[in-house]
């Protein structure tokens, strides 16, 4: 069954390591529901945040694949709120 993942991204302010990351995430063909980039506290880094349609193994592989990619610092995955609001 395919959920909702959310994926924080730190990486290089840099074209090339923002253009590596996408890359990883087409070559899997995983459908990106969202993606906001933006700079953190530290300057030379931007957050890549995108909520991700797919299976728990597959979100875990793209974890474990995005870690490797050169000029990425920190990959997490965002809890997802339940979504049964009483």
């Amino acid at each position: 069954m395919q959920a909702s993942h959310g994926v924080a991204v730190v990486l290089d302010d840099d074209l090339l390591a923002f253009n590596r990351v996408i890359g990883v995430v087409r070559r899997r063909n995983l459908p990106v529901a969202g993606i906001t980039v933006g700079p953190t506290e530290r300057p030379g880094e931007l957050r890549l945040a995108f909520f991700l349609q797919a299976d728990d193994g597959s979100a875990e592989r793209l974890l474990r694949q995005l870690e490797k990619t050169h000029g990425v610092h920190a990959v997490t995955l965002v809890p997802q709120p339940s979504e049964a609001v009483p």
